[in-house]
C-alpha cells in the first residue's frame, strides 16, 4: 500500500498537486490545532474530490498537539506511522511549520521513505530530498478545486456557468465593438433621476428586461450601434433603437459588456498566455455561511487564481475608486499567496488631467497588488484581440503598478 502524508498549512496547492500526482492508496493528513480550527483538512479532502480524487474514506487525520515542538511532533509522526508501518512512505515536505518539516525529514529518512518537497513558487516539481530526481506535476485544478481549498464553494452550478459561457461567445463581437470606443457614459439611458429612482428602473430592468424606445439610448457610434441591434435584434430608424431587450442583454448593455470582452480576450489566447479554467461572472461562498463573491471573470495562471473586476461608464458614485478597496477585500478573503488581481475600468476618476493615472490611484493599486487596465489599454485590446503579444504584455508583463 501507497501512502502520502502532507504537513497542513494555509497554502493547500502543494498538498493537493502532490496528491494528484503520486494518486496514493491513502493519506495521512499532519494537522495542528490552528490548521484543525480552520478546518484545513477537509476543505483539501473537499479540493481533491472537486478534481475527481474521492478521499472521503481514505484518509486519515493525525492531530498534532504543538506544531512548533519537535518533540510533539515526532510523537504525532511515529503514531501515524505504526498504523501502517509496513506500507511504502512518500512524506510531501512542503507545508506546515519549520519543526513539522525538520522532524518529518528525520523521521521519515531513518525508515527509508521517499521525501519531495513542492516550492510554493513551482509547485508543480516535486523536488527528490532523497537523492532522487525531480518530478513534474502535469495536472492543473480548476478555480473550483482552488477555492475549495480555501473552505469556498461555488453559488453557480455548472449547467449556469456553461450558459453564461453560450451568451458571453455569442456577444463577444458586439463587446469588442463596444470597447473599441470605450464609451465613457453607460449604453443605456433612463432619463434624469433622482439616485434612487435611478437605481429602482436599472434594478428592474436587470430583473425583468427592458421594452427600449429611442429615448433609452445615448449619442452612440454607428458602429456600437449596428453591433447592438444585430447581437439583440433590435430595430434601427433615423432617431435610434427600439425593441425588447430580456434581462441578460441589459446585463450586458449595462456593463456586463466589458467582462464579456475580457474573458473572450483572454480565453482565446489561454494556451499561449499559460492560463487556464478561464470563467466569466463566477459566484462563490464560504460553506455554511449565506454570502458570496463575485468574480467578473477568473482564471488560473502558474497555479494561482486571477480575478478581474469590471467597471464600465463614467463611475460617477465612485470618484475615490474605492472598487480598489473592495477588490483587495475579496482576494485578501481567500488566504491565498499571489493571487492576482486586475481591475478594468472606463472611469476617468483614475487619470490625472493629463490623462495619466492619479499617483494616488498608482501607488494604493501597488499596495493592494492590483493590476489596472484603465480605457486606453481596453481600447488597444479592442482593436487588436488577436495579437497574443499586446495581451501578453497589458496583462501579465511588466506594469505601473505591480
Amino acid at each position: 500500500m501507497k501512502i502520502l502524508l502532507c504537513l497542513l498549512s494555509d497554502q493547500h496547492v502543494p498538498n493537493l498537486l502532490s496528491v494528484h500526482h503520486v494518486k496514493p492508496d491513502r493519506l495521512v493528513l499532519l494537522e495542528s490545532r490552528e490548521m484543525q480550527r480552520k478546518g484545513v483538512a477537509q476543505h483539501l479532502i473537499a479540493a481533491l474530490r472537486r478534481g475527481g480524487l474521492d478521499y472521503a474514506h481514505r484518509h486519515d487525520v493525525q492531530p498534532l498537539e504543538a506544531e512548533d515542538d519537535l518533540q510533539s511532533v515526532g510523537r504525532a509522526l511515529r503514531t501515524a506511522f505504526s498504523r501502517y508501518a509496513d506500507a511504502d512512505w512518500i512524506v510531501n515536505l512542503s507545508g506546515g511549520t519549520k519543526p513539522m518539516s525538520i522532524a518529518a525529514h528525520e523521521f521519515f529518512k531513518a525508515v527509508g521513505a521517499r521525501l519531495v518537497y513542492l516550492n510554493v513558487r513551482q509547485p508543480n516539481e516535486l523536488i527528490g530530498l532523497d537523492g532522487r530526481p525531480t518530478e513534474i506535476c502535469h495536472y492543473r485544478p480548476s478555480v473550483d478545486e482552488f477555492l475549495a481549498g480555501y473552505g469556498f464553494e461555488p453559488r453557480k452550478t455548472q449547467p449556469q456557468v456553461q450558459e453564461a459561457e453560450h451568451r458571453a461567445r455569442r456577444t463577444w463581437d458586439c463587446a469588442r465593438r463596444i470597447a473599441a470606443g470605450c464609451p465613457s457614459r453607460g449604453l443605456l439611458y433612463f432619463g434624469d433621476l433622482s439616485d434612487q429612482e435611478f437605481k429602482r428602473r436599472w434594478d428592474a430592468a436587470r430583473r425583468k428586461g427592458l421594452s427600449t424606445t429611442p429615448e433609452h439610448w445615448g449619442d452612440l457610434p454607428s458602429q456600437v450601434r449596428d453591433a447592438i441591434a444585430e447581437t439583440f435584434a433590435l430595430t434601427t430608424d433615423g432617431k435610434g433603437l427600439s425593441g425588447r431587450l430580456d434581462k441578460y442583454a441589459v446585463e450586458f448593455l449595462t456593463g456586463g459588456w466589458l467582462e464579456v470582452f475580457l474573458w473572450g480576450i483572454l480565453e482565446r489566447h489561454a494556451h499561449a498566455l499559460g492560463i487556464w479554467d478561464v470563467h466569466p461572472g463566477l459566484e462563490f461562498g464560504k460553506i455554511d455561511i449565506d454570502t458570496k463573491s463575485e468574480f467578473d471573470v477568473a482564471f488560473m495562471h502558474q497555479y494561482r487564481l486571477a480575478v478581474v473586476e469590471c467597471k464600465s461608464g463614467a463611475q460617477s458614485h465612485d470618484p475615490g475608486v474605492d472598487a480598489l478597496h473592495k477588490l483587495e477585500a475579496v482576494v485578501r478573503q481567500f488566504r491565498a499567496l499571489g493571487v492576482r488581481a486586475y481591475l478594468a475600468t472606463t472611469s476617468p476618476h483614475v487619470l490625472d488631467k493629463e490623462n495619466h493615472l492619479k499617483e494616488a490611484v498608482r501607488n494604493r493599486a501597488a499596495v493592494y497588488g492590483v493590476r489596472l487596465l484603465c480605457r486606453a489599454e481596453i481600447e488597444r485590446l479592442a482593436a487588436q484581440p488577436d495579437s497574443i503579444d499586446l495581451v501578453r504584455d497589458l496583462c501579465f508583463g511588466p506594469s505601473e503598478t505591480v
